[in-house]
């Protein structure tokens, strides 16, 4: 069942569902109802509509708390950034243009697929292999990725330059989630004056360090950034090498490029595959596979002072003298990942 949250909204959101009242797929509810308990395959979506950043925040966590699917509705867009959904834990983000089109069932079982594994028709679910939504092991997820279909080849001579690709067409590219990670929030730590400074100086220094890979900065959320990197062994292999550049002088860039003197690390996380590509800052009607995919291997598997690559970035992409400095670290989501061992600064 699909239940959907909306304390200020509620006709709209019925009127937007494309479901026979005679047999519903999903129930549109003010709140969640005291002592409510959702079932394994059950979604809830919360109506942002209306909501102030206090509501939003204590209505979203107690979503999170009780349901192992968590989605947002944003009819009205109202939403700055809405990835930053994504690197909080929600599984799927609807905005303006899709629910202007009416939300269907299909819509739906899809992002249920995708949370709970399965990537393709021949996946295993997570319901047949015992697995809450988002939860993997190495088992199920090997039986997840022999089904699937691989993107490794990449197109040859397509990418043409970011000014070249027209917004709407579903392109190529690798996904690199970067985030500034400490013991604690970032932003109470020093304070929101300070927090905006070393955010812009965060932003020029992934952008001159990303250079060379010739990486579009695509989205950013808090002290996390999305890059898409042109779909070339040569662009990719750069990417790598400045995100483990960053890493071993995660120090010295923290002292002297972002005027920190609290201990803070980088998260690195890159994948492989296809979205539908818009401006930066026009992105909040964008959803694929791969970038849930990514958001959901950066901020909920990949670890700090790591780089953490998928199967899909195939070890061809990486160069031979750096591929010694890869292990293996099972399957996270039906893909089979890499991390770099630990470095000691």
């Amino acid at each position: 069942m699909i239940y959907i949250f909306s304390s200020k909204n509620t006709a709209s959101i019925k009127h937007a569902l494309k479901q026979n009242t005679k047999n519903p797929w999903a129930e549109v509810m003010p709140q969640i109802p005291k002592g409510f308990k959702f079932r394994e395959d059950d979604q809830a979506y919360l109506d942002i509509t209306g909501l102030s950043p206090a509501d939003l925040k204590k209505a979203f966590g107690a979503l999170k708390k009780n349901s192992a699917f968590c989605g947002i509705i944003d009819p009205k867009g109202t939403a700055g950034d809405p990835t930053a959904f994504f690197f909080d834990g929600a599984c799927d983000y609807i905005g303006p243009g899709l629910f202007k089109n009416g939300l269907d069932k299909k819509r739906f079982s899809e992002a249920l697929s995708f949370a709970a594994g399965r990537t393709s028709p021949g996946g295993a679910s997570a319901k047949k292999t015992g697995k809450k939504a988002g939860q993997t092991n190495d088992s199920a997820g090997e039986t997840r990725a022999a089904g699937r279909n691989r993107t490794q080849k990449l197109p040859a001579g397509k990418f043409k330059g970011w000014r070249s690709i027209r917004p709407g067409a579903t392109e190529p590219f690798f996904f690199l989630f970067v985030s500034l990670t400490g013991k604690s929030n970032l932003r109470s730590l020093v304070g929101e004056t300070v927090f905006y400074t070393v955010k812009n100086r965060l932003r020029e220094m992934l952008l001159q360090s990303l250079r060379e890979a010739d990486a579009l900065l695509w989205m950013e959320a808090e002290e996390t950034s999305l890059f898409l990197v042109p779909p070339r062994a040569a662009n990719c292999r750069a990417a790598i090498e400045a995100a483990l550049k960053m890493i071993l002088n995660t120090h010295l860039i923290s002292m002297e490029k972002l005027s920190l003197n609290v201990p803070v690390e980088f998260t690195f996380a890159l994948h492989y595959g296809e979205t539908i590509f818009q401006e930066p800052g026009k992105t909040g009607t964008v959803i694929s596979d791969a970038i849930n995919y990514i958001f959901h291997l950066g901020a909920k598997k990949a670890e700090s002072g790591r780089l953490t690559v998928s199967d899909d970035v195939g070890e061809e992409i990486i160069a031979e003298g750096l591929l010694d400095i890869f292990k293996p670290a099972g399957v996270f989501e039906g893909i089979p990942i890499r991390q770099t061992r630990r470095f000691i600064n």
